[in-house]
């Protein structure tokens, strides 16, 4: 067997299927487009779910790629010999041309002839069938392995391990046959025919050789015929250039042996397994952050960002608990990007934003995780007659309460060689569960399933709307009520497709144009266009007549809602790199909304865009709109347009060829929508709001045009009869308002002498409650103000009780007094605190005299609405 390094074994693959009709095609991004079964590509056929399904027609019947995969079931079990989270799956696929016989020969062609494995040391497994499901044994692919000169005790047949996927709860699937490598005899007995087939340690799997394709698992669980026979394979890059070179682990091939000595570094490790495997973790996890953050997505508690965040979480805790001085991953990362970047360019462009989360991340995690030993710490000393056992319930509160993930606590009481009580701690979690449990729904509904299986049918639509805004062409579906129909009549809701279309459907975050349609008998006004795959599907109201399927068709789009439409989505571009000159790189696209009257542009950054800074960004797009920079389109090969310097939303899915629009050297982008021909035709661009949409991602609202326009006149009218009102200039504003301010602060400021012998004051706000005269009255002064009308009240002897509030327009401040003669029945800080109850308010003091507040002003009225409280409250003392 020859020794290949990771590189050529990725050559001599694509070389080799090449070779033999195979195309050559693009890696997806990790994250799934359009796919809600699954929350990562965790195989190479993941993406190619449309061709397989007969949805979307591929670029050729026979194709083959490498593919980055992620499966998070594999996190837990990563340290050992070859499970990793992140891998490269070289594959090959047929999609409707050949099956079983020539899928075998090929694999076997590549292994023994080009790679030069000893025929001797491979084992075949293949499907034994399931009676249950009605699948019978794959027969098929064990006379297509003797054809190969496979001998037949070297051919294994197995479960439901060989039937693989779907990938997602629904989608292709179907038996397998499987290509494992002998080890040798130091990894354990030799197999035998019927007898038990180590998969684990002696035989190692070096090729999904084949997935048959040939059924649908659909949402029940039946399984229905594809319309096309298909082949998938797969092949682990990092365990082949394991076997290949003969290595122990995955984690000493070319691919992670330059990493782990980082980890070991780090780690201040001294080879043993115990630290060998920590190296191995912090290996993978941080080369599978480092993919995932690529594709923009965030760390988070929730969906995909946290696999992210429980991958760093973990490798932050790893070097806590072997008390590392500082804990920074750059160097790995740096490595990672110059190892990968060759075949996946997205993550060297993405290297500041990868940067700039790993370390928002680490810097959020470390008091969390020192917080979490500190109190583990503590519990086992506590504690020390059951330190063998760790409390389930303790668990659960530093899970629950202070944020320690679950895996990093039970990682670090293996390290002490502790076992959590697990049973405590699930009853915990099921009390828990059972007390805050929310039912969520998520999911496409059934009208727009039935609506995608009919559109499915249809060839993809001509888009002529980069060119013109009308055209003639022919209805090629009428869908009314989720039903396809033959016609469809006056005041009638219906969707619609055409073989050709001038109308955008709302895609990469542009809204669907709108416009008008005529036929021979019939006017229709078109609202909206979505895309379904690619094809446009408009949203309609007929208005007169009847349209009939295959009838032709004038189509025009609303052009000055489209110019609207234009003017935004241009102007977004231009933000977005006005936001990377003044913010950073790392302030990268995180969804956008472009519509007719405004623009919305979610992006990432921890903290809010300060007004200076949002000053700059709106004046660096001006300044561009204002250059008049003719727009470019130039239609490239993705790689060539990434190193053109383009830039790609991170999760979008593109082809391989892709639509770069160019505004001078100031903006390139990947984009499919519509745009203006020169940047002054935006006019000026004015951003309405900058906030928070979620942590770690802001928003910025803007208009432009017309909208923005309006907005100035509203802003000039506002300054006229401002300046009306002030009976100043506009430029005088601000010295005008700071003397008011100033007046306003000494007029507060300046107490306030109420009269303690104003008769009218007086009779309005006394009460009588069991003989004693009290005064209560709620007054708009500061606190000086209260308390010298207090006293006054108090000096003249008439009342022996008083009760007293007011605001300053900041906080409400309250005061009691209690004569000598009642104070041992009634305190005064008890009776304030009664006084301040509606408002939430506290305080305390003597018995003769109390004072208080709180800090809801707006509720100040409540205090004496509710003075019964007060009057029962001095009935039962007195």
């Amino acid at each position: 067997m020859k020794k290949l390094n990771s590189r050529e074994i990725r050559e001599k693959f694509l070389d080799y299927f090449e070779k033999h009709n195979h195309l050559k095609i693009k890696a997806a991004s990790v994250v799934p487009q359009n796919d809600p079964t699954l929350l990562f590509i965790n195989s190479g056929m993941a993406p190619l779910k449309p061709y397989f399904l007969g949805k979307e027609e591929p670029p050729n019947k026979r194709l083959c790629n490498f593919q980055p995969c992620i499966r998070t079931k594999d996190i837990d079990d990563v340290g050992d010999r070859h499970h990793l989270t992140i891998f490269e799956m070289m594959g090959s696929w047929s999609i409707g041309d050949y099956y079983k016989e020539l899928a075998c020969s090929l694999a076997y062609g590549l292994l023994v002839d080009e790679l030069g494995f000893d025929p001797k040391r491979l084992y075949f497994t293949v499907y034994g069938g399931n009676e249950a499901l009605g699948i019978k044994p794959d027969h098929e692919s064990v006379e297509a392995w003797k054809k190969c000169g496979v001998p037949e005790d070297h051919i294994v047949m197995l479960g439901d391990d060989n039937f693989w996927g779907p990938a997602g709860e629904t989608g292709p699937c179907g038996p397998c046959t499987e290509v494992f490598f002998d080890c040798g005899p130091e990894y354990g007995p030799e197999y035998k025919p019927g007898k038990h087939f180590d998969d684990v340690s002696r035989y190692i799997e070096i090729w999904n050789a084949g997935v048959f394709m040939e059924l649908n698992k659909k949402k029940d669980g039946s399984f229905t015929p594809l319309p096309l026979k298909s082949v998938d394979t797969g092949s682990g890059l990092e365990r082949l250039a394991m076997v290949m070179n003969g290595h122990d682990s995955v984690y000493e091939t070319d691919l992670m042996q330059p990493l782990m000595d980082i980890s070991h570094k780090l780690l201040k490790s001294d080879g043993s397994e115990a630290f060998t495997k920590k190296a191995r973790m912090l290996t993978d996890h941080i080369r599978a952050a480092v993919f995932i953050l690529s594709e923009g997505v965030t760390p988070s508690n929730e969906g995909q960002g946290y696999i992210p965040r429980r991958l760093i979480r973990k490798c932050v805790a790893a070097l806590m608990a072997k008390k590392a001085s500082k804990i920074d991953f750059s160097e790995m990362v740096d490595l990672i990007v110059e190892m990968m970047s060759d075949y996946y360019p997205q993550i060297k462009s993405a290297k500041e934003m990868i940067t700039y989360n790993l370390n928002n991340e680490i810097n959020d995690f470390i008091p969390i995780v020192k917080t979490g030993l500190e109190l583990i710490e503590k519990e086992l000393a506590e504690n020390k007659s059951s330190n063998k056992s760790f409390p389930g319930k303790v668990a659960f509160d530093l899970v629950t309460t202070h944020g320690l993930p679950l895996d990093v606590l039970k990682s670090d009481l293996s390290d002490r060689e502790i076992e959590l009580d697990q049973a405590e701690y699930d009853k915990c979690y099921e009390e828990h569960r059972k007390a805050s449990r929310v039912i969520s729904r998520k999911g496409a509904s059934g009208d727009q399933e039935k609506v995608e299986e009919l559109v499915a049918k249809l060839s993809t639509t001509d888009f002529v709307g980069y060119e013109t805004e009308e055209t003639t062409s022919k209805v090629n579906l009428l869908i009314k009520d989720s039903e396809k129909v033959d016609s469809v009549k006056e005041g009638e809701s219906f969707l619609f497709t055409t073989v050709k279309t001038p109308f955008y459907g709302e895609s990469g975050g542009q809204i669907g144009d709108c416009g008008w349609a005529t036929t021979d008998s019939a006017k229709v006004e078109i609202v909206d266009t979505m895309k379904v795959g690619k094809i446009h599907v408009h949203v309609a109201n007929v208005i007169s007549g009847e349209v009939k399927d295959g009838s032709e068709i004038q189509l025009k789009v609303d052009s000055e809602v489209r110019s609207d439409i234009k003017r935004n989505h241009s102007a977004t571009h231009l933000l977005h790199a006005a936001l990377h000159k003044v913010v950073g790189k790392h302030a990268v696209q995180k969804g956008s909304l472009v519509r007719s009257d405004r623009l919305r542009f979610d992006f990432q950054n921890q903290s809010a865009v300060t007004k200076e800074e949002l000053d700059k960004i709106e004046a660096l797009t001006n300044q561009w709109i204002m250059e008049n920079s003719g727009s470019e389109t130039d239609l490239l090969d993705y790689d060539a347009a990434i190193e053109k310097g383009a830039i790609a939303l991170f999760g979008e899915k593109y082809d391989s060829k892709v639509r770069v629009i160019s505004f001078g050297e100031n903006s390139v982008e990947l984009c499919g929508g519509t745009h203006v021909s020169r940047t002054g035709d935006i006019g000026l661009m004015l951003i309405t709001s900058e906030s928070s949409v979620a942590k770690g991602i802001r928003r910025i609202e803007a208009v432009t045009g017309r909208e923005a326009y309006k907005l100035l006149q509203e802003r000039n009218n506002i300054l006229r009869k401002t300046s009306e009102l002030l009976s100043v200039k506009p430029s005088e504003f601000e010295s005008k308002i700071q003397e008011l301010k100033k007046k306003s602060s000494a007029k507060k400021a300046a107490p306030k002498k109420v009269s303690a012998t104003d008769t009218k004051f007086e009779n309005e706000n006394k009460i009588e409650v069991s003989g004693q005269k009290i005064f209560v009255a709620q007054l708009n002064d500061n606190a000086d103000v209260l308390k010298d009308l207090g006293d006054q009240l108090l000096a003249k002897g008439e009342y022996k009780i008083i009760c007293l509030a007011g605001n300053d327009g900041k906080t409400i401040r309250a005061f009691s007094w209690v004569g000598d003669d009642l104070n041992k029945k009634v305190k005064a800080g008890d009776l304030l605190k009664e006084l301040l109850k509606p408002v939430g308010g506290r305080g305390g003091g003597k018995p003769h005299f109390a004072q208080g507040g709180s800090p809801d002003v707006a509720s100040m009225g409540k205090i004496f609405s509710n003075i019964s409280n007060v009057e029962s409250f001095l009935k039962e003392k007195l």
